[in-house]
């Protein structure tokens, strides 16, 4: 049997935090802010870029959970099933990453025999304040679970109003460059990516070339064991793409559960996989030369999404539920060593 632990702490401001433990590894969420994670530390290394505002509701560091539109949206403005919206919180426009980023969660936390969990709820009801920019009663669950084989992020939606819901979701990782990102690879096994236009999708998709093509060059033969990795399972192929090279700020797709994204930290001996369930088809992949830290981002749909699907555009990747229905899926996050 594994050792796991789950606690609450309060941090210097007063803030409640909830502690993950396992063998090696422990994880910091902060329920009344997004319920982010803003800490991973792995055998003693911080693996999330840094950061001196750990409850910030933003998504400039830690794991913020992105919903119910991810990314931008064209002028805070969109429409859908006869509603016409201006995107607004706390009276200001809110451009990027939907009304949830900063959002308190209900939660409760605790550990089987195999593993330590922290659950989180929060809904959107018509006495928030910003319910006309998104005017569908729903509530959104996420669970963390850390066990021998990684951590688990799952999530469920479900409409409690009357009409149908549209929505995306995402997560926001910043992971750190340990100061090195020339020793960092990464590798996305999309073969297209979205035109973009003033950083929002035309709805084309190109194919991926030069620079833009972050694609596995060769596989590894060799089977990986450590504390998140699958036993037994053939070990991903690898890419030659150094985060340090270029300037990548671009969605990715074609993503499905069989597929996972990855960081090859070649000095470490470490290799992240991340891995989502099938409505997960794209990845934000944010390597900005000035932030100590880099993304790649999960997310069900294009950037812009509500607009380009009342443009007719399919490749917006709307997600829609029926009222009164649930549904949902899964982000894991699995290291291994080199």
């Amino acid at each position: 049997m594994q050792n796991f632990k789950a606690y609450e702490q309060r941090m210097d401001s007063g803030a409640a935090q909830v502690v993950l433990e396992g063998p090696g590894v422990q994880l910091h969420i902060a329920p009344k802010s997004g319920f982010k994670l803003y800490s991973a530390i792995y055998e003693n290394r911080q693996m999330l870029m840094p950061t001196d505002s750990p409850l910030e509701g933003s998504a400039a560091n830690g794991v913020p959970i992105l919903f119910p539109f991810p990314n931008r949206t064209r002028n805070c403005h969109y429409t859908y099933g006869g509603h016409e919206c201006d995107v607004m919180k706390n009276g200001e426009p809110r451009y990027l990453h939907g009304m949830m980023i900063d959002e308190e969660f209900t939660y409760n936390y605790g550990v089987t025999a195999d593993s330590a969990w922290c659950t989180g709820v929060a809904s959107i009801t018509p006495d928030k304040e910003y319910f006309s920019s998104y005017p569908f009663p729903c509530t959104l669950k996420l669970t963390y679970t850390l066990s021998g084989e990684g951590l688990r992020l799952e999530y469920k939606v479900t409409n409690d109003g009357e009409e149908t819901l549209p929505y995306g979701f995402a997560i926001h990782p910043y992971f750190d460059k340990m100061g090195d990102p020339d020793s960092i690879t990464i590798t996305v096994p999309c073969d297209q990516l979205y035109e973009a236009s003033e950083a929002l999708p035309t709805g084309r998709l190109l194919d991926v070339e030069g620079q833009m093509d972050l694609r596995p060059v060769a596989p590894e033969k060799e089977k990986r064991k450590g504390l998140f990795s699958h036993e037994g399972e053939g070990a991903p192929c690898l890419s030659r793409h150094k985060v340090g090279d270029c300037f990548i700020d671009h969605v990715y797709t074609g993503l499905d559960s069989s597929k996972c994204a990855l960081i090859h930290y070649e000095k470490l001996g470490l290799i992240l996989k991340l891995r989502a369930s099938d409505e997960f088809k794209n990845m934000v992949v944010y390597t900005p030369a000035g932030r100590p830290g880099f993304c790649l981002e999960n997310q069900t749909n294009a950037t812009d999404f509500l607009n380009l699907h009342a443009q007719g555009i399919p490749t917006a990747n709307i997600l829609e539920l029926p009222a009164g229905q649930t549904r949902g899926g899964y982000i894991e996050l699995t290291v291994s060593k080199d």
